[in-house]
């Protein structure tokens, strides 16, 4: 009878055990995922009670916040398991072009805006310091 509960125990152990590793094994996933595609993490927390998690069998769900590559802050949450990857509850996050800064340059003499590219301004005809 007692070797009975031993080995229940040993299971019950052995199983905590293997959850606490596919914790570790989800972060750096999930950490992989975010830094070749999206940013840089800055948390990573196990959500139990995540969005869908009644349903699912042997998927983890988490709240991942990172800073993507334009420096804005996303918090979002994702799910993972050993044999699926990452899916994000928003989608995937394409990768989005730099914004497209416009430089405005005007012209001391008469305030035209100055393209960078111009040597002098095409109102007045003041050279430029900026090519």
């Amino acid at each position: 009878m007692d070797q009975r509960y031993f080995y229940g125990l040993l299971f019950v152990f052995a199983g905590i055990l293997v959850r606490i590793a596919m914790h570790f094994v989800d972060k750096n996933r999930i950490k992989d995922e975010v830094e070749t595609k999206l940013g840089r993490v800055v948390s990573i927390t196990w959500n139990p009670f995540g969005r869908g998690w009644f349903f699912e069998r042997g998927e983890r769900h988490y709240d991942v916040t990172y800073v993507d590559r334009s420096g804005a802050t996303i918090s979002t949450s994702c799910k993972t398991s050993y044999y699926t990857g990452v899916y994000w509850a928003d989608g995937p996050r394409l990768a989005e072009p730099p914004p497209r800064i416009i430089s405005r340059h005007l012209c001391g003499k008469c305030g035209y805006a100055l393209n960078v590219e111009w040597r002098a301004c095409p109102n007045c005809g003041r050279a430029t310091e900026l090519a």
